[in-house]
């Protein structure tokens, strides 16, 4: 392929000027040649008109005369004088009579003018000859033009020089003119290829205000706009790639997150065709073959697998769903034929614009969370040791039946009983038998219970007994028949046989009642009655009787509580809980004490006043004033460790518990995270949904939450994410009795291994012998409490944050 050569402007500017230079000197050199040989044109006739007058003189006498001779001799010395080159004389007839220069004596044609002259270089003329006005003859004559072709040379040559001279001169000065006016064009051109190169800190300097100052001012202002621009080009490129790291990044672990979800995603476009699945989707759905399903028609897809599974009638809600171009989100449920329960969430996909582009698809198999709904339910509305109602199903049954007597007008009974002497058993035989005990009556109570009766456990060893629509012969008869299986249960424990009975009371609404609250009140005062008759027993509510000797001590204690609380007759005192491994001293558990009216040295254990305080409400405001005392300790001794502080069940249902805690804190700035809450896990799971919106109230403020008494529900690791506690304190069921139990040891270590995989800590308490301490310190147990460590008291802090705990 031929490529044109490219010439620099100053020399087509050099070529272009010489070839006009060229022309114009060629215009000149012919212009002054033409007139130069005109001019001696015109100078050789001239010459020849000044040769007649004496041609004519010389001649015309001796022609007259006839003079041949004469002629002759006229001839040749004009011949050799006057440059002729040859002459011929005629008269008048035309006859030749001398000639001079001319060999044959023929004349040479006549020619107009020196313009006419032929190769032979001699201009041929002729002129009359006369005398006076008579014509005597003709001279014929030939001028040589050598001097005019001489002349013509020497003009030539002289144009030839001159013009060389001016063409040398000219192209010296050409080239100089053309390389001075074109410096700056080059400059710019130099400029431009080293822009073009990238380097764009170039400046060319303004020296004039001239075309060309304009226009290196133009491109030193193209230069420096170029390099803002291409600066915030490189930028945006650096953003923009930047933007596009970190959206491969995001992507990566967008993908990575989806893939990981156990959640099954599928993106649909808008013409109903997969974008995307992940894992979990096809493993939902049950789909083998995931190779090809990017692209492929959503109705397709799912009929493949989803009208197999699914449930016919739920599988064409679901691709109705699929399909559906609505730009709501949807939510639906499909049950699927192996049981599963699967939720699908539905949303639109939109762009900036907020036009619809597809939708985004979420599956779930919710069925483990269902069941654990219902075994959550089940647990808060259920005793986790004997499987009976609880004490808040008690109570909306109770509502639930009274509202329905109401209405309807027929009556119905309450039956209240608990075991007779049960805390001697318990206190003397452990918490295990106590347990086995309450189980034991559970069952042989429940087989007596119709199917319209509702059969609860209110705590500790308390019944109760709803008996809608019954009678007052029907509750009479039945409560016969509970005391009598009770008497009955065949109970041995540890080689000795353990004789169990019951005490119980009626009441009947409306007779004996006008409210839910008097009802209760007066089946135990019944039950109470029937304690006072000697136990194993029952009785029917007997207002004359109400007055007995036992309402009388309960209601004093009332009051004892209420005097406690405004005389400030209550005491803390502490007990230690340390590190395991250590032995250093983590925190401090509040207990409560009373001092005795009559005897102030005396100190009254919770036992016997914390029972009658939830059952009349005082709880509360004894749980308010710990918390107050605590927190006020802990602004007052800001060395102490961290207290942990119990709270009753009862507490656990008022709303504004929380936020007191939460303003007591702030109040005294005190750190929440030296606070710590403890609920025991019955009173939690009692009400499950307050305890969840107690302890995360508690949470959101800061404070440390435990779990007491950890292990005594059927139930507890089922439950245990539901519950957000930081600490699980082990129950002391499982703790007194671990050297000899090996089940114990099973269990403590289970709790220990899943609250280690929770990231909880766990406390054991009622560790009292060094044998104790040494097994829980081997099963990793965090921290431990007991007698064998540190004894309840009121004071002496610097020695227990001194000495660490015995090994």
């Amino acid at each position: 392929m031929n490529r044109r050569i490219a010439y620099p402007l100053w020399v087509k500017l050099f070529l272009t000027t010489m070839l006009l230079q060229f022309t114009l000197l060629g215009l000149l050199a012919f212009t002054n040649l033409r007139e130069t040989q005109q001019s001696l044109l015109e100078n050789a006739e001239l010459r020849i008109q000044e040769l007649r007058l004496p041609l004519n003189a010389a001649l015309s006498t001796a022609l007259f005369q006839r003079d041949v001779a004469g002629l002759q001799e006229l001839l040749n010395s004009m011949h050799q004088e006057k440059g002729l080159s040859y002459l011929v004389v005629t008269d008048a007839q035309g006859k030749q009579l001398a000639a001079a220069g001319l060999d044959r004596g023929i004349l040479p044609k006549q020619d107009q003018g020196f313009a006419d002259a032929g190769s032979d270089r001699v201009y041929n003329t002729a002129m009359p000859i006369t005398l006076g006005n008579a014509r005597y003859g003709t001279l014929y004559f030939g001028v040589s033009t050598d001097f005019l072709t001489s002349a013509q040379a020497r003009m030539k040559y002289k144009i030839i020089v001159i013009g060389g001279i001016a063409l040398i001169a000219s192209f010296v000065l050409l080239i100089i003119l053309s390389l001075w006016l074109t410096r700056h064009l080059r400059r710019l051109a130099e400029a431009s290829k080293t822009i073009a190169a990238g380097n764009l800190n170039i400046h060319l300097p303004v020296t004039s205000h001239d075309e060309v100052g304009q226009l290196n001012q133009a491109f030193n202002a193209m230069a420096a706009s170029l390099r803002s621009r291409i600066e915030a080009l490189q930028q945006a490129e650096s953003i923009q790639r930047r933007y596009l790291a970190e959206t491969r990044v995001e992507k990566a672990r967008l993908l990575a997150l989806l893939s990981a979800m156990n959640m099954g995603i599928l993106f649909v476009t808008i013409n109903n065709r997969v974008a995307y699945t992940n894992p979990a989707f096809t493993q939902i759905w049950m789909i083998r073959n995931t190779d090809n399903l990017v692209g492929r028609e959503i109705a397709d897809v799912l009929n493949d697998s989803g009208c197999v599974l699914a449930r016919p009638d739920h599988f064409s809600r679901h691709i109705m769903g699929v399909m559906s171009t609505h730009e709501s989100s949807e939510s639906l449920e499909i049950e699927m034929t192996d049981g599963r329960v699967i939720t699908q969430l539905s949303y639109p996909v939109r762009e900036q614009d907020g036009r619809i582009i597809g939708r985004i698809l979420i599956f779930e198999d919710v069925t483990r969370e269902r069941q654990t709904a219902e075994q959550l339910i089940y647990l808060a509305e259920r005793d986790s040791l004997t499987g009976l109602y609880n004490r808040r199903r008690f109570e909306d049954e109770l509502w639930r039946m009274v509202g329905d007597i109401t209405r309807h007008g027929n009556s119905g009974s309450l039956l209240f009983f608990d075991l007779d002497e049960f805390k001697y058993i318990n206190d003397t035989f452990g918490h295990r038998a106590g347990d086995s005990m309450l189980i034991r009556v559970a069952g042989a109570v429940g087989a007596l219970i119709r199917s319209n009766e509702v059969f609860c456990r209110l705590g500790g060893d308390e019944f109760a007994i709803l008996m809608p629509d019954a009678s007052e012969a029907d509750a009479q008869s039945l409560a016969e028949r509970v005391v009598r299986a009770v008497a009955q249960i065949p109970f041995r424990f540890e080689g000795k046989n353990l004789r169990l009975t019951c005490s119980l009371g009626i009441a009947a609404y409306p007779q004996q009642a006008e409210s839910a609250e008097q009802l209760v009140a007066h089946a135990d005062a019944a039950m109470y009655q029937a304690k006072e008759a000697g136990k194993n027993a029952w009785r029917s509510y007997r207002a004359d009787l109400d007055t007995s000797r036992e309402m009388i001590q309960r209601m004093s204690w009332n009051e004892r509580i209420g005097r406690a609380l405004e005389e400030d007759r209550f005491v803390l005192h502490f007990q230690g809980i340390y590190h395991t491994q250590s032995g250093v001293l983590a925190h401090l558990e509040v207990l409560l004490r009373m001092r005795d009216e009559t005897d102030t040295e005396q100190l009254i254990m919770p036992g016997h006043f914390i029972p009658l305080a939830e059952k009349n409400g005082q709880i509360l405001q004894i749980d308010r004033w710990v918390l107050k005392q605590s927190i006020a300790m802990l602004q007052a001794k800001p060395e102490i460790p961290a207290l942990a502080v119990n709270i009753s069940g009862r507490s656990l249902d008022d709303p504004g518990l929380a936020l007191f805690i939460s303003d007591e804190l702030l109040s005294a700035k005190v750190e929440p995270h030296r606070l710590m809450i403890e609920i025991t896990e019955t009173s939690a799971l009692s009400d499950l949904q307050e305890a969840q919106r107690f302890i995360q109230a508690l949470r959101h403020t800061g404070c440390i939450i435990c779990l007491d008494d950890f292990g005594t529900g059927f139930a507890s690791f089922a439950y245990l994410k539901h519950i957000k506690a930081d600490i699980l304190k082990i129950d002391g069921l499982f703790i007194r009795d671990i050297i000899f139990e090996r089940d114990n040891k099973v269990f403590v270590k289970a709790i220990v291994d899943v609250a280690r995989g929770l990231g909880k800590t766990t406390v054991a308490e009622f560790v009292e012998s060094r044998e104790i301490f040494a097994v829980l310190k081997e099963m990793g147990v965090d921290m431990v409490q007991g007698y064998y460590l540190d004894i309840p008291s009121g004071g002496h802090w610097q020695t227990r944050l001194s000495k660490p705990a015995q090994a």
